[in-house]
């Protein structure tokens, strides 16, 4: 080893060592810098799906009977108790057509996703699509519930999305009417008896009795 060589090895050893010796100091930093915070992997959605099923309609439906047993005026359900009280009030030839019903609730809106059976619609309206659909296919619909009087109500549709497309408020009624056993201006829903107003919020759906006469 030449002697004029080991000042610079020794500047190279000692910077070496400030290095590691800073990154062990600020890890943390450089940690959240190259990774996300252990809260936002795999976080939630701000407005999660409630998938339906039978036991959330089983919650819903002993919420609703709570309503005339304990004299309350009002219930709250969750996305997926809502979502089951709907696929549950939807006539019984459009719940054939349905399945892997989730709902999301907005500010006065659901959004519906599930898989339609496509032989639901009407091929004459729907254009190029019509070639192209499978046998069941996903879709997204978005609208408002709305109590037309106690114990009947009706999901009125302005979205529809269908293989990525987005189609106008005037299709979406259409066509989700048609395939649902509802008109052209909305989808009918059975809802419990003694349901007099449904209020829509993010946190969830709060079902109101009708008044005693």
């Amino acid at each position: 080893m030449r002697l004029w060589t080991i000042p610079f090895r020794l500047l190279g050893i000692l910077a070496l060592a400030i290095l590691v010796s800073g990154a062990w100091l600020f890890r943390q930093q450089i940690i959240r810098l190259v990774r996300p915070p252990a809260a936002q992997v795999g976080a939630p959605e701000a407005e999660p799906r409630g998938v339906a099923g039978p036991s959330a309609l089983a919650r819903a439906r002993d919420k609703v009977d709570s309503l005339h047993g304990w004299g309350a005026d009002s219930v709250v359900l969750s996305s997926a108790e809502f979502a089951a009280l709907v696929v549950d009030g939807l006539p019984q030839e459009a719940r054939r057509h349905l399945d892997s019903v989730s709902l999301r609730l907005g500010d006065g809106r659901v959004t519906i996703a599930a898989r339609l059976e496509t032989a639901a619609l009407p091929r004459d309206q729907l254009g190029p699509l019509a070639g192209a659909l499978n046998p069941w296919e996903p879709v997204s619909a978005t609208g408002v519930v709305l109590v037309t009087r106690p114990g009947l109500g009706e999901w009125r549709v302005d979205s529809l999305t269908l293989r990525g497309f987005t189609l106008p408020a005037e299709a979406s009624r259409r066509l989700l009417g048609w395939a649902l056993q509802g008109s052209e201006r909305a989808v009918p829903l059975a809802l419990p008896r003694g349901i007099a107003a449904v209020h829509i919020h993010p946190d969830g759906a709060a079902l109101f009795r009708e008044e005693s006469r």
